[in-house]
């Protein structure tokens, strides 16, 4: 039987009509991108041309159990990127960084 995903998802992982395409970025509901940390990723993201969903969250950190799953932690920014989860918003900059400055090693 295939691995399943208990997040959004009701399919196996292996499924590709389920796999998001891009990064899914799991921020807080402040509106606007200037205003707190999860905005600055997003910003990153699109000033990279990541593709990624957006996904906000609820307020008070216990209600967030699909964070603390994805990442052991109740805090946000949660950048879900190629199948890695990357938390804290400055080590999701920097892989962003140093993921945007790595050649396309595709045909290698």
């Amino acid at each position: 039987m295939a691995p399943t995903s208990s997040l959004a998802y009701d399919r196996p992982v292996d499924d590709p009509v389920q796999k998001p395409s891009g990064a899914v970025l799991y921020r807080c509901r402040v509106p606007g991108d200037y205003l707190c940390p999860c905005g600055t990723v997003a910003r990153r993201l699109r000033k990279s041309a990541i593709p990624f969903e957006q996904r906000r969250v609820a307020w008070g950190r216990g209600s967030r159990p699909e964070i603390v799953e994805l990442s052991g932690q109740s805090r946000v920014p949660v950048l879900l990127l190629e199948g890695e989860v990357i938390s804290d918003s400055k080590r999701i900059l920097e892989h962003l960084a140093w993921k945007t400055s790595q050649p396309d090693r595709a045909g290698v």
